[in-house]
């Protein structure tokens, strides 16, 4: 996954954090500033751990490219193992 789609979804997932709290505690009693406050810590947190989960689990892996690149050509073993029934 791209950068720039890790940052998309970090932002998604911050701004329903943010109106989720924000709305939620304005809803439960709380003063408008309260639930903005609580609402923006939210989505500064649940963004953060977004962003970070998914930069460490979804980036892409730097030794895929390498791995291609290997010349199979000179492989004396290649092939041996298909089935030639077909």
């Amino acid at each position: 996954m791209s950068p720039i789609n890790i940052q998309k979804m970090a932002v998604a997932f911050a701004l329903l954090a943010f109106g989720f709290l924000a709305i939620g505690s304005v809803m439960m009693g709380s003063r408008v500033i309260t639930g903005v406050i609580r609402g923006g810590l939210g989505a500064l947190v649940f963004g953060a751990l977004v962003w970070g989960f998914a930069d460490l689990f979804l980036a892409e892996d730097e030794d895929a490219s390498i791995q291609d690149m290997i010349d199979d050509d000179k492989n004396p073993d290649k092939g041996t193992q298909l089935d030639e029934t077909a």
